[in-house]
């Protein structure tokens, strides 16, 4: 279950990761949408390091 999800984490931040940087291109690196998919990346990292911490703890 642990390397699912951190696969599909993974996955996910890949996605956002290449939607932040196109929307960048086309809107620069100030637009609100780039901030947006910066702010959700961070979550995602989060949510990693929650899952990490998790299963050190066990």
């Amino acid at each position: 279950m642990y390397d699912e999800k951190m696969q599909r984490y993974n996955e996910e931040i890949e996605i956002l990761r290449a939607k932040m940087t196109q929307t960048a291109i086309v809107l620069g690196l100030n637009h609100p949408d780039v901030l947006a998919y910066s702010q959700k990346l961070d979550e995602k990292h989060n949510m990693i390091l929650q899952l990490k911490y998790r299963e050190a703890s066990v």
